[in-house]
């Protein structure tokens, strides 16, 4: 029974794992840049940029991060709740939102908001992963009218593997009756090892993937210097990395997050000099970490460094640097109390106006957003 367990069973096991690991590793179209990037390309998003990334499950959450960053949002949490704690979101008095932020934002409320209720109950959490999942697809929609990503998903790969990976179970649990029956306790063992393969298939091929086009080859590469960057989270290596005299750092609107900006001569206008615009780098980055999920140890680093620029010879504004130590230290415990950044959507609560008012529908929130 071994030679026909052997062609029945282990060799088209094999076979199509060995294609669904080539499949996997086609799927994932790396784009590597040549060099470190310490700054978000400033024509994009954060949602966006976590799309061209492959990285959509923390898309929503990165945006989040990115509104309390840029002081649109808070985010609060009772921490004496303990783990799990519900978050809330309060808007910030005179803040403007893009089209793009009051969709995310939309889709977090949604028009079954119900005050109060966390969004790990299971029908709640059904509705918002719908929500987002739309948001999502609007968004890859986009990238892909502006040649960035093609129009349809690629899928015929992982329906034929995994077509083929549920006929080879069925044939191997009858080999299994038959072995057994036959007490061939070596061609048994044979069958099970074909059928943890075929298993691994179902499991390493990719459903369907979206086919990046040559034109987001240059912003996948610097979204690529930008996880480089920020996976050296070591004081002595950031510093080799980045001059902060040395960067451009313009505000990228009205409305962004502060950042100090070099004055005439190279010299920093800012309380706090290079501490100061490191901290300032470092926290428009805070959204990427999310992205490419280092966050817990990025907050940690704007924690020293927001201390680091407190501390600063020249730090006379203290007034702004505690407000920035505790924006950076909320974000950081938010993120732990909610188990990574990636969970935080499952924590949210209420969402409160800037009058602390509880919105309790999507009517509601788009009149609070625009007064």
């Amino acid at each position: 029974m071994l030679p026909l367990v052997v062609s029945v069973a282990l060799v088209p096991a094999i076979v199509i794992l060995a294609f669904g690991v080539a499949v996997r590793l086609v799927s994932r179209q790396p784009a590597v840049s040549p060099v470190v990037q310490y700054l978000p390309d400033r024509a994009s998003t954060v949602l966006r940029d976590a799309l061209l990334a492959d990285a959509d499950r923390r898309a929503v959450p990165a945006a989040l991060i990115d509104l309390a960053v840029r002081r649109k949002i808070r985010l609060v949490a009772d921490a004496s709740a303990g783990d799990r704690a519900p978050i809330g979101v309060v808007i910030v008095p005179g803040a403007r939102f893009t089209p793009e932020e009051y969709a995310v934002l939309e889709a977090l409320v949604g028009p079954d908001h119900v005050p109060g209720r966390l969004r790990r109950f299971s029908a709640e959490r059904r509705a918002l992963g719908l929500r987002i999942k739309a948001l999502l697809r609007f968004t890859e929609d986009s990238l892909a009218r502006e040649g960035l990503v093609a129009t349809r998903r690629i899928s015929w790969p992982g329906t034929t593997l995994t077509v083929l990976a549920y006929l080879g179970m069925l044939s191997e649990a009858v080999l299994i009756v038959f072995t057994l029956v036959a007490n061939d306790w070596l061609a048994l063992c044979v069958t099970l090892v074909a059928t943890t393969a075929t298993i691994l298939t179902v499991i390493i091929t990719p459903a369907s993937w979206r086919k990046y086009l040559p034109a987001a080859r240059p912003k996948r590469e610097h979204l690529d210097g930008l996880r480089q960057y920020l996976v050296a989270v070591e004081t002595d290596r950031l510093r080799e990395l980045q001059s902060p005299r040395g960067a451009q750092l313009v505000p990228e609107s009205a409305d962004s997050a502060p950042a100090a900006a070099p004055a005439a001569g190279g010299e920093l206008n800012a309380p706090g000099g290079d501490a100061l615009v490191r901290f300032h780098l470092h926290e428009r980055l805070l959204p990427y970490a999310v992205v490419f999920g280092v966050e817990r140890e990025w907050a940690a680093k704007l924690k020293l460094e927001a201390a680091e620029a407190a501390n600063a010879p020249g730090a006379s504004n203290g007034e702004t640097l505690a407000a920035l130590g505790e924006l950076t230290a909320e974000l950081a415990q938010l993120i732990e109390l909610a188990g990574g950044a990636g969970e935080l959507l499952a924590s949210l609560g209420e969402l409160r106006d800037a009058g602390g008012e509880v919105i309790a529908d999507a009517g509601a929130f788009f009149d609070a957003l625009n007064p």
